[in-house]
């Protein structure tokens, strides 16, 4: 089916058509009228609109109902004869105007959606990281402190560990003035490699802890170190 000229006048107004497009409508312009005047009674309206109004959710239904009544209107025969417009112009000024709020609470919406999803991300920034010594083995391993908004946490990871037997872990350990505090636990893999990360609570920032150390353990339930130390390293 050949689509009218009149047909494309949305389009151009929305600057949906390609250069082609748009010079032919362009050029269909200068000899219909209906199509000028109604274009101007959209450029008028656009003027208006409330871009600076409160970004809104429209409600629930209002796209439905807002076409329905278009449809609506659309079937309806004019009862005058003089020079009737055509059925590809909005049948009123009130339905553009909703469609045109519909669209635009949508838009800013999402704007405001996205605008709050760049003020929530934020940047991990490594507070401390050291390189952990093998005491015992060929092990390495490093520790980081990563601070993420308000949460801190300590990231330990580790390589060429021993493999487990039974119910043997490893366990991290943060210690100051000799006091140990454990800091997560893990197991390795057929890889000989390891990681844990352990969320730091307020108590665990505010010391300043003088080691971070990694232990072999015979069980995941040790609240000392029992086993021998494999890695270890100064904070």
């Amino acid at each position: 089916m050949i689509q009218q000229p009149c047909n494309y006048l949305l389009d151009y107004f929305n600057h949906h058509l390609d250069d082609v497009e748009k010079a032919s409508f362009e050029k269909h312009l200068e000899s219909c009228s209906d199509c000028r005047e109604a274009l101007n009674e959209l450029q008028h309206l656009n003027e208006f609109l409330p871009y600076a109004s409160e970004p809104i959710d429209p409600p629930e239904g209002l796209e439905d109902r807002v076409f329905a009544s278009i449809d609506k209107a659309s079937s309806v025969t004019p009862l005058r004869k003089e020079k009737p417009r055509k059925r590809w112009i909005f049948p009123s000024v009130a339905a553009v105007l909703a469609l045109s709020l519909l669209g635009n609470a949508y838009m800013y919406t999402q704007i405001e959606q996205e605008e709050e999803i760049a003020e929530q991300a934020t940047i991990d920034q490594v507070t401390q990281y050291v390189e952990l010594a093998a005491v015992k083995g060929n092990a390495k391993g490093t520790a980081s402190i990563i601070k993420q908004g308000e949460q801190s946490s300590l990231v330990v990871q580790a390589s060429q560990l021993e493999n487990l037997t039974k119910e043997e872990v490893y366990q991290v350990w943060l210690i100051k003035d000799d006091k140990p505090e454990r800091a997560g636990t893990f197991v390795t893999g057929d890889d000989g490699k390891g990681s844990v990360v352990f969320k730091l609570n307020e108590e665990f920032v505010k010391k300043d802890w003088d080691t971070v150390a990694i232990t072999l353990e015979p069980d995941a339930n040790s609240q000392l170190p029992q086993g021998e130390i494999i890695l270890a390293s100064q904070l």
